[in-house]
């Protein structure tokens, strides 16, 4: 092949696959919050997917680059904190990418499977993985991207979050599948030779482009002669699954008939975090006075439950204030035995626990339970701590990475998940759970705090780390899928925001704002009522992760019986080679 013509298609290709790339990392940065224009996600994944399948090279190459550079734009919140953690998570997510693309190549076209029916068992296989490894980190999953559209998020109290996404990869698999058959066809390119590339150099320029554009490999992927069964897979199956979701949402929302339960007050405070992470014993009474006031203000209301945020309770409510000689401990402990009695309410409180275990002290992020007469009853420590957040994993071995902690001090993990009893001015009594912080992003635990008995579930977080953030909108966003996979209201308590209230139904029927359309980082109290349906274990609930688990066993073994096969022919080759 001349030169200058290997040079023409070669630029060609690199600006074709960099344009594709391109739009699918627009797609899916627009798909999530805060732009949440969920609809594109059904078309992010067509211009990855196309080049996945038809091109030869730098497959590897383009899939690092469309999950890095997606993961960097959407992790950006973290340049607030870390900027080696922002470039570390980013890193690291994009492997989940490359790994979908390797892994879904090979399959294709060892075992001659078209796109529609390996991509999406691959991509949720990868999604819970991520849930849980390395402590997990299970944000940004494309089935987040749909919370605004009840009906189609309904389905997540059978297969919790990973149906949604398993149906919009579906989805954009099958376009893929059509398009690629619709090129064929227009083309009319002949069938794959034994050496595809043999005497291209023959070949005009024009058809060198034509067959550049794709890789008539994939056409033997797409059942040729079964026309069917190709058409099921691609057009039935998608359309058929979408249906599905769609009717079961509309039965689940038409025969959705809510109860009022308690009523709740969210405060939120707004406190930037640089003051509450260095602050001095008059920062610390700032700040405590700054919640006490604002929980003053709703004196006179009919509350159940009043309720701070992650930390916001600045000194240690379980410990003598007399042996810690901190005149912030005693306040902190007056403050809330009085706010108990003056507004006639039960509350909850975020603040550090300090226990003494021989002479070691051993703290815990932790919410505290005052019933109406000011009584400490119960107190739940968080069980699920974000590494280099809140604790360094493996600080033995490696002490230098204690530096990646924003803490002073490193925290213990719970060991159980505490329900606490409320008792109500006018709807009798409930038990409810609280996670804090990214806790209600962790599936498996809010279903554990259902199946405990929680009637509703709370959230108390500080993401004032984070400022006026897209986090603040991704957060929320995750919440709502909580809520419908358990059928279980859930409220936030924030820092600097959102707080807000979410139905089991998956409706955000409530969130603080300022009155001019504006949520994070404000000040103010939210009151509402907490919905609730009749008491019942959706199928997620008991069963958990069942679809995740099936989608996971699936690949595995798909991805067996691939590598087998080319083991196969590996040995058939070099006999043949041989004889």
């Amino acid at each position: 092949m001349p030169l200058a013509v290997s040079k023409t298609l070669s630029k060609t290709n690199f600006v074709k696959i960099l344009i594709l790339s391109l739009l699918t990392i627009l797609f899916l940065c627009l798909s999530f919050p805060p732009a949440d224009l969920g609809y594109l996600a059904w078309i992010a994944f067509i211009p990855w997917l196309f080049l996945m399948v038809t091109e030869e090279r730098y497959i590897c190459l383009t899939a690092l680059f469309v999950g890095a550079v997606f993961f960097f734009i959407q992790l950006s919140w973290l340049r607030h904190i870390a900027i080696i953690a922002w470039i570390l998570l980013s890193s690291y997510c994009s492997a989940y990418f490359l790994t979908f693309a390797f892994c879904t190549r090979f399959i294709v076209f060892r075992l001659k499977y078209p796109l529609v029916i390996v991509a999406p068992a691959i991509w949720i296989a990868l999604e819970f993985i991520r849930s849980f490894l390395l402590s997990g980190f299970p944000w940004f999953f494309i089935g987040h991207t749909q919370s605004q559209y009840l009906p189609v998020i309904q389905v997540a109290d059978i297969t919790g979050v990973y149906g949604i996404s398993f149906v919009i990869v579906t989805a954009n698999a099958a376009l893929v599948d059509l398009i690629i058959c619709y090129l064929i066809n227009r083309r009319k390119i002949p069938p794959l030779s034994p050496h595809p590339y043999k005497g291209r150099e023959k070949e005009s320029i024009k058809n060198l482009l034509k067959r550049e554009y794709f890789a008539e490999q994939y056409a033997k992927c797409l059942l040729p002669g079964r026309k069917c069964i190709f058409f099921n897979l691609t057009c039935t199956l998608p359309l058929t699954l979408l249906t599905a979701v769609l009717l079961y949402g509309l039965y689940c929302l038409n025969h959705y008939e809510p109860e009022e339960g308690p009523i709740v007050c969210m405060v939120q405070g707004n406190i930037p975090q640089d003051l509450k992470f260095e602050s001095t014993e008059e920062d610390q009474i700032q700040i405590l006075k700054k919640y006490a006031d604002l929980s003053k203000g709703v004196k006179g209301r009919a509350i159940d439950l009043l309720v701070w945020p992650e930390t916001m309770m600045p000194g240690l409510l379980n410990i003598n204030p007399e042996l810690t000689g901190r005149k912030i401990d005693f306040l902190s402990q007056l403050t809330a035995t009085q706010l108990a009695q003056d507004l006639n309410t039960n509350l909850l409180f975020g603040g550090i626990a300090l226990t003494l275990a021989g002479e070691e002290q051993v703290y815990f992020n932790s919410a505290y339970y005052y019933n109406r007469g000011g009584t400490l009853l119960d107190r739940y420590d968080k069980v699920h701590l974000v590494p280099f957040g809140e604790f360094t994993p493996l600080k033995r071995y490696f002490p230098f990475l204690a530096n990646l902690v924003p803490y002073e001090i490193g925290l213990t993990s719970g060991n159980k998940r505490t329900l606490f009893h409320l008792d109500t001015l006018k709807n009798g009594s409930f038990t409810f759970g609280s996670s804090i912080c990214y806790e209600d992003t962790v599936p498996s635990l809010i279903r554990k705090f259902k199946k405990d008995g929680a009637d509703f579930m709370l959230n108390i977080t500080n993401d004032g780390w984070f400022r006026d953030s897209a986090e603040l909108d991704q957060h929320l966003a995750i919440m709502v899928f909580r809520a419908i996979e358990n059928r279980i209201c859930m409220a936030r308590a924030a820092n600097t925001g959102i707080s807000s209230f979410v139905a089991p139904d998956g409706t955000i029927y409530d969130k603080l704002s300022d009155g001019r359309g504006r949520y994070r980082e404000i000040s103010g109290t939210l009151i509402n009522c907490i919905k609730f349906v009749k008491k019942y274990n959706p199928f997620y609930t008991i069963y958990g992760d069942w679809f995740a688990i099936l989608c996971t066993a699936a690949t595995g073994i798909v991805l067996f019986i691939a590598i087998l096969k080319s083991r196969v022919i590996c040995y058939q080759n070099s006999r043949r080679g041989t004889s």
